[in-house]
This record gives structure tokens, sequence and C-alpha cells, in this order.
């Protein structure tokens, strides 16, 4: 789910990157964020009841206390902070940020593939090692989409930048050639 992410949920997010990193507790955070953006996911309407404005902070404490329940204490400690200072609104975008730096820290790279029928996992691993060429020393994580108006091909889009092999922009390019003449 694309959301919006404020600066201070960045500050957030990189602070208690930091934190960990001291701590030595990356790769157990990584797996509590990656759980709580799970249930996020899962749970419809978690997050909009979380940024409604005459909601008091108190409930939304509330309405997270099962996250905490089996949360680490240094998620804990992140969850009451965010409690005092009127910002558990903001816990989604600081998880999904915590987890995007410290996979960079790792090297790790998110890609989107959409392709016009779903890849299977040699395909997709194929490709990883055709971004890798590209970028050496990375490794890739790729989401397969389907979009069957692509007629044939993919498209692989990754920070912002789009490689499209599809059958639909060669066609697409094709006509503003023609009428171009």
């Amino acid at each position: 789910m694309a959301r919006q992410i404020s600066k201070a949920a960045r500050v957030y997010a990189k602070t208690f990157l930091d934190y960990a990193s001291s701590k030595g507790e990356l790769a157990a955070l990584r797996e509590e964020f990656t759980a709580v953006l799970e249930v996020f996911a899962k749970t419809r309407g978690l997050e909009r009841a979380l940024n409604l404005s005459a909601l008091p902070e108190e409930k939304r404490a509330q309405i997270l206390r099962p996250l905490t329940e089996k949360a680490s204490d240094s998620l804990k400690r992140l969850l009451g902070l965010l409690e005092l200072k009127g910002r558990l609104a903001l816990l989604p975008a600081i998880a999904e940020l915590f987890l995007r730096m410290e996979e960079a820290g790792r090297n790790v790279r998110r890609a989107r593939v959409v392709s016009a029928t779903a890849l299977d996992a040699g395909q997709l691993e194929s490709l990883a090692k055709g971004l890798i060429a590209r970028k050496p020393g990375s490794t890739y994580l790729l989401h397969n989409e389907v979009d069957a108006s692509l007629i044939a091909g993919f498209r692989v889009e990754e920070d912002g930048l789009v490689t499209d092999t599809s059958l639909r922009n060669k066609l697409d390019g094709a006509r503003r050639r023609l009428t171009a003449a």
C-alpha cells in the first residue's frame, strides 16, 4: 500500500534504526516490523482508524494493544514514545521506512515487475540477475504484478526508474512515430 511519508516518520525511523543497530537488534526488529505491516495489510481500516483526528491517543493505543503484547522491549518503547507524543498514526510509515533503510544498509533493492502474464520463480531469478549486473553487489527483491494490457514483455519499476520492454510500449512508440511523421 502506498502511504504518504511524513518528515516526522523519517526522523523516527532513522533514529530507531540507529538505536536498533547500536543494540544489535536489526534482524529481530526487521521481523517485528514486517509482522506489523502484515497486520496493517490484513486488517481493513486499521490504518484509517489510527488517522482519525477525533480518536483520542489512548484509544489508538488501545487499538494497537494486541500488537504490543508480543512486541520486544525496544518496539514497546517506540510505541510508548509515539503514544506520549501523539504520533501513533505514524507507525505504519515508520515501519515501512525502517525496513527500507535497513534493506539499503544490506544493499537490498526492491523492484516492481509488471508483466503481461505471471512470471515464474526462474524467470524472476533470471531478471534479478540481469538487474544485479547493472548494480553489482546488490540483492533484488522482485514483486510481480500482472497487467494483460502489456500484451507481452514486462516493465521494471525501481526507485522512480522505469524500464519498459513490453509490446504495448513498442506499439505505442511506433504509433507516436507514425502520427508525428
